[in-house]
């Protein structure tokens, strides 16, 4: 039998269509040393719903009590072991106008707005690439 990990993604936006999106440490110990990737991690056992663990998530990395809403889950290819595991990924949006210099970084090296054309230029780690570019045709579309 396959276990089955969740995790929780959220993305901040802005009126300007901007994505939050978050550099990870040049850690050599952690998966993505340097890489880009959206605000989130593990459902805990203690989360009530996938709601709560974004909202803890949203707390512990920005300090951050945002109105969320869930957009998308997939199974992240990159986290998943075939016939194994099967990590997925529930991803919220959350409208801000918040500008990035008033928020505080717990987690990360740094972290900035992007539209489409500057996140397509961040080396995304986790496979979050496909994620963003989603975000931003569903964002365009009017679908958030």
């Amino acid at each position: 039998m396959v276990a089955t990990k969740h995790m929780v993604s959220v993305i901040p936006y802005n009126a300007q269509g901007e994505a939050l999106l978050q550099q990870r440490d040049y850690n050599p110990a952690i998966k993505y040393p340097g890489h880009w990737t959206i605000f989130g991690g593990a459902v805990e056992p203690e989360d009530e719903s996938f709601e709560v663990a974004a909202r803890r998530e949203l707390q512990e990395e920005l300090e951050l009590d945002l109105p969320i809403r869930h957009w998308y889950t997939y199974t992240c290819p990159d986290r998943s072991i075939p016939g194994e595991l099967d990590v997925i990924v529930h991803v919220f949006v959350a409208p801000t106008e918040r500008p990035v210099e008033s928020l505080t970084l717990h987690e990360g090296l740094t972290m900035g707005f992007y539209d489409r054309a500057g996140a397509a230029g961040l080396n995304f780690g986790f496979a979050k690439g496909p994620v963003v570019s989603k975000f931003f045709d569903d964002l365009e579309a009017g679908r958030l």
